[in-house]
């Protein structure tokens, strides 16, 4: 039966607020949400969710000359349109960035579907401490203290790097321009439960407003955005200024984002360690608190609905972790190491790839008498190989091989 009227649920974050968590499990059960009516576009041969809202704001990865982004916001609102799924689901943080009238084309864009916003919302000094280590991570070069300083103070707000993190978590200014384009009952903030609550309580929230049951999804085993903590993040942070930004935005990202962020995590130099985890200081639990209940009243004065509790937003200090930036030079060393064994294997894994790839390309060109008897002489030269190496931990074959090499001198 055709679909009368159709929901469009605009997920548009905030940024560092579980989005990468939610949209990680979504695209692992794209069939799931299918069969509960749930369409969440993104499968092979259809537009990103990123591209989408980039090609909605017109833009571009710095450098890289990257053209897949044209057309991505038109291909994304078509596929909508022609779905025969009663709801369909974008999640993109980035969409927390829109303008008044970026906003509005928005949702003019899906005509007179019924439009929700869905805005999730967190801790702001646990969202303090992971935006500077993601500025960190994509080419930044700003100490904690710096940029802490800038976050407190009003008259700074107009220049880096306050005015990025301001853009994407004054929660009242955003709420401010979303229910000038819906009504505000269909702007929903989602809190993001506090640490230690139960597994799956945020995408439980977000179900919710969606319309999926988040107990009937499966969780992929991992997501990329791994966090560093404090060692991790001071050495990228000292990288960064080695390399004066001589990468592009896409290499940066290949390279440091996808690569050595994951290597550094994998070493241990992570929150999984514990003690690595990066910890508000005391000298900005003022600030923090003081602009948490802004936020909080600034909810409240919109007459949004909201799933969860504000006193999720509430700023919770523990003396666990270690503050930004106190990590001595024997740590920075470590993980260095770390971070250029792991490169290395990386690297020569994959220059053998295309290389093996090069050499089956000329074996396949030669006779077949050639590669017959190529092939049969590594088949013995791998067994040599093997008693050879077998004789380095077992005593007979030591011995049998040490008996070999004496006859073969004599001869």
């Amino acid at each position: 039966m055709p679909v009368t009227k159709r929901r469009v649920v605009l997920h548009i974050g905030l940024h560092k607020t579980g989005t990468t968590y939610i949209q990680g499990v979504l695209r692992a059960n794209r069939e799931r949400l299918a069969s509960s009516g749930v369409l969440y576009p993104g499968g092979k041969g259809q537009p990103s969710h990123t591209f989408a809202v980039y090609d909605l704001f017109g833009r571009r990865p710095r450098g890289t000359g990257d053209d897949r982004i044209t057309g991505q916001w038109e291909s994304m609102t078509r596929l909508i349109a022609e779905s025969d799924l009663p709801t369909a689901m974008l999640s993109e943080e980035a969409t927390s960035l829109a303008s008044a009238a970026q906003a509005k084309k928005a949702a003019r864009s899906f005509g007179d579907a019924d439009m929700q916003v869905v805005v999730t919302v967190r801790d702001l000094g646990r969202v303090a401490l992971s935006a500077w280590q993601e500025d960190v991570k994509t080419d930044e070069l700003w100490t904690w203290r710096e940029y802490a300083d800038a976050l407190a103070d009003d008259a700074a707000r107009a220049k880096a790097p306050a005015r990025g993190f301001w853009l994407r978590q004054d929660v009242p200014a955003i709420l401010d321009v979303w229910t000038r384009v819906v009504p505000a009952d269909h702007v929903h903030v989602v809190t993001v439960p506090p640490v230690g609550s139960e597994p799956g309580e945020l995408l439980r929230r977000v179900g919710s407003v969606v319309g999926f049951d988040a107990g009937a999804l499966v969780e992929p085993e991992s997501w990329d955005n791994v966090s560093v903590g404090a060692t991790g993040t001071e050495l990228l942070r000292q990288m960064n200024q080695r390399l004066h930004r001589q990468l592009n935005q896409r290499q940066y990202h290949d390279v440091v984002e996808s690569d050595l962020a994951p290597i550094l995590a994998a070493a241990g130099v992570s929150t999984a360690a514990g003690a690595d985890r990066l910890r508000l200081p005391e000298a900005d639990h003022a600030w923090v608190t003081r602009e948490a209940d802004r936020m909080i009243e600034g909810i409240q004065a919109c007459g949004v609905p909201v799933v969860g509790d504000l006193a999720d937003l509430r700023p919770r200090f523990d003396d666990s972790g270690r503050p930004p930036g106190e990590v001595t030079d024997d740590e920075l060393l470590d993980a260095a190491i770390d971070a250029l064994a792991g490169l290395t294997e990386r690297f020569a894994r994959a220059k053998w790839r295309r290389r093996g790839r090069d050499s089956d390309a000329i074996g396949d060109a030669a006779p077949t008498g050639a590669r017959v008897g190529s092939a049969t002489r590594s088949a013995w030269f791998r067994g040599k190989r093997a008693a050879v190496n077998l004789a380095d931990r077992n005593p007979v074959a030591e011995k049998a091989l040490g008996a070999y090499l004496r006859r073969r001198n004599r001869h």
